[in-house]
């Protein structure tokens, strides 16, 4: 008799292939249906690391950093942050070993499943995915997220709404693929970006770059940049600029700070830095201006 242990691992292998729970042993696998989510924590997926490995389901691997290579058809592939790479069912591929944690996503969906939603979008012909990077949809890692906390939770209707986030997720990774963009997308775009815009005022006083903002909106990079520049009217750089040298003229005006501490609390790194870009943008020294505006209101 069949335990359901056993049951679970069998659906597993549906997607994966001809896996041990020894190789998935430093893998969180979350699986319903027709599709599967496996993040490798604390170690490597052994089963990843087989020579001329592959699987019966589709792949689409969202990395979170450059630390992951392949060696795909005698290629080296190497992983691109916020990118989905992406694989056909039966191509062999091997993951390389490496001195860092990988740090990814595997999804994987099942072969007809996955062609059955393939099958609303006018593709002319038959697509082969053979280790290519795509665009990620803005929605995808929200989607993976409430996944995951699906699985795990196991409520009462969990099978009804893990198959509706199934095909939000098959659908999703081909809109990103294709760059199909939906009116709901750029609504949702505002909300992302004010939180972008919170994040900001928030953390000014840290290292913020576009990779970090593209995260908290949950995008890519470039869709991230080009969302925020249609919201805003401005570069995020620009405008992440913009916030602190505002933030800086009003600690100046208010006088009872250092140069120093102003600098590190709006994120210049140093006294240095904040002197050269604000004389830069405002052809007065930081000194100059605090004196010159010394007592006048705040603004």
């Amino acid at each position: 008799m069949k335990t359901k242990e056993s049951e679970e691992f069998e659906k597993i292998r549906g997607l994966v292939g001809n896996a041990t729970s020894e190789q998935l042993r430093y893998v969180d696998s979350f699986v319903s249906g027709e599709i599967g989510l496996f993040m490798p924590v604390g170690g490597a997926c052994f089963y990843a690391l087989t020579p001329e490995h592959s699987h019966p389901a589709y792949m689409f691997a969202l990395h979170f950093d450059d630390q992951t290579s392949v060696k795909l058809k005698g290629r080296i592939i190497t992983s691109r942050p916020g990118k989905i790479f992406s694989l056909s069912p039966g191509i062999a591929h091997q993951e390389l070993p490496s001195d860092f944690p990988p740090r990814y996503i595997a999804i994987l969906i099942e072969k007809s499943f996955f062609e059955s939603q393939l099958s609303f979008y006018p593709v002319k012909r038959e697509i082969c995915f053979a280790g290519e990077f795509h665009n990620t949809a803005s929605n995808l890692i929200s989607l993976l997220n409430k996944f995951m906390i699906e699985v795990d939770n196991s409520v009462p209707g969990c099978d009804a709404v893990l198959h509706g986030l199934g095909l939000e997720i098959s659908h999703s990774i081909i809109r990103g693929i294709f760059d199909v963009r939906a009116v709901e997308d750029r609504i949702s775009g505002r909300v992302e970006i004010g939180r972008v815009i919170e994040y900001i005022h928030a953390h000014m006083h840290s290292k913020i770059t576009i990779g970090k903002m593209a995260e908290v909106a949950c995008m890519s990079s470039s869709h991230f940049s080009h969302v925020f520049k249609a919201e805003t009217g401005k570069t995020p750089l620009d405008y992440l600029n913009e916030v602190r040298m505002r933030r800086v003229k009003k600690l100046l005006i208010a006088g009872d700070r250092s140069i120093t501490e102003i600098a590190l609390e709006c994120g210049f790194g140093s006294p240095a830095y904040l002197t050269a870009s604000f004389y830069k943008r405002f052809k007065i020294t930081p000194s100059n201006f605090k004196t010159v505006n010394k007592g006048k209101q705040d603004f």
